[in-house]
């Protein structure tokens, strides 16, 4: 499934970004609870078929196994002592929570009963993604954990060794974590409310990575891919919110949502990658030389007759007076002193 390459970063400070799933920015889990017991659905993006499927407890839906995701690929990727390589663990004690602190999400109370049942949903969960064209298939089928043990109900504080959190994520799944993940700014994650505006933000941030000309999309394409148990019309209606909401927060993001179409223009990333960065760099460092070099060059400067004759007047120009005069005028604009121009002169030098 390693099919593309990362997006590279310069090295920011911790937290300054966090980081998505490559699928997550391709396709979507549903927004709300499906209805009449429905436990699986069945994403399209191009040659991408992914179908998520329930455990004994339903599919995961809503922000908040969109908000876990993040979590755990950003634990993942930066390596944070949280999550342990080896037993392919993640602790969801104090870091979790102060994760989602970070999103201005508070945990507890009511929050509380919500995360928790979500969190089961999405450890539950089984991802199969295939990727087919007229030669060939390539395939993954996986479990997001094997085990987990989430106490957050409890009213006492948790000490370290007592009630604790955690997940045991299958090999497969982290693989998939690892597969090219996208970097997010968290300042903007932390600002957009719904499920559907954070997939359009992650997928829109994606797309401009790489995208170096206008791209239109079918509606169709797009409620294959985020989708949706609305009709086609209401679709779009909620789509053209997400996607003012995004822009609200994310101004660069250039797309337009038109009455067939869903059109993107080239636009920075929301997090710059180490490219951008050193092209930014080069085009400051082309700036700075450019400006030292008109530094470096006689000012204009402006000249009056009484100036021009009174170096004219030491000038022996005998019958080239037009060319003297232009000679003196042209030395004096650029800065240059009347000695200097009289040398140039005389040595037969022309300004």
């Amino acid at each position: 499934m390693n099919d593309s390459t990362d997006i590279e970063l310069p090295d920011d400070p911790w937290m300054s970004h966090a980081f998505i799933s490559k699928l997550m920015t391709q396709v979507s889990l549903p927004y709300r609870k499906p209805k009449n017991g429905v436990d699986k659905v069945q994403r399209k993006n191009g040659n991408l078929n992914v179908e998520f499927r329930g455990g004994r407890t339903g599919l995961p839906y809503g922000k908040y196994p969109r908000l876990f995701e993040m979590y755990a690929c950003t634990m993942v990727k930066s390596g944070d002592p949280s999550f342990n390589p080896e037993t392919r663990t993640l602790n969801l004690g104090t870091t979790f929570r102060a994760f989602l602190r970070l999103l201005n999400l508070e945990v507890g109370g009511k929050s509380l009963k919500t995360i928790k049942p979500q969190l089961e949903n999405l450890f539950g969960c089984s991802y199969l993604i295939t990727h087919d064209n007229e030669s060939q298939s390539n395939g993954a089928a996986f479990t997001v954990a094997n085990k987990w043990q989430i106490d957050w109900l409890r009213n006492e504080p948790q000490e370290h060794g007592l009630f604790e959190n955690w997940v045991r994520f299958s090999q497969e799944y982290i693989d998939y974590l690892r597969d090219s993940p996208v970097p997010v700014d968290l300042s903007i994650v932390a600002r957009l409310n719904s499920p559907m505006s954070l997939d359009a933000y992650w997928w829109l941030t994606r797309r401009y990575s790489y995208l170096h000309e206008r791209q239109s999309i079918t509606w169709q394409q797009l409620y294959n891919q985020f989708g949706s148990s609305d009709a086609m019309k209401s679709f779009k209606q909620s789509f053209q919110r997400a996607v003012d909401e995004v822009h609200y927060v994310y101004p660069q993001a250039n797309i337009t949502c038109g009455r067939n179409y869903v059109t993107l223009f080239p636009s920075q990333t929301a997090v710059p990658t180490t490219a951008q960065t050193r092209a930014t760099e080069l085009l400051s460092k082309q700036s700075r030389e450019r400006s030292e070099q008109e530094m470096a060059k006689p000012s204009k400067r402006e000249v009056s007759e009484g100036d021009i004759g009174r170096v004219l007047e030491n000038i022996e120009y005998g019958d080239d007076f037009l060319a003297a005069r232009r000679h003196v005028v042209h030395g004096l604009t650029a800065g240059y002193e009347g000695r200097n121009i009289i040398a140039a002169w005389n040595a037969g030098e022309r300004f």
